[in-house]
């Protein structure tokens, strides 16, 4: 089976944006409920983040990638 994987520029709550966040599956797939409110993903430099559902604004689709 393919793994898909999105590429995604996230913008916060702070106004920061994270750039080039990677994640297998789609960005709404990983939050699939309200008890799970936070994801774990890497920064581009390989700085891992967790991210809260209520602290992104936006989530722009930079690429798809299968493998």
């Amino acid at each position: 089976m393919k793994k898909v994987f999105y590429t995604y520029d996230i913008l916060l709550t702070t106004g920061e944006w994270l750039r080039n966040i990677r994640m297998e599956g789609a960005l709404e797939d990983n939050f699939p409920g309200v008890a799970v409110s936070f994801i774990q993903v890497e920064t581009e430099q390989g700085k891992p983040v967790a991210l809260n559902m209520y602290h992104i604004v936006k989530a722009e689709l930079i690429r798809v990638e299968e493998f």
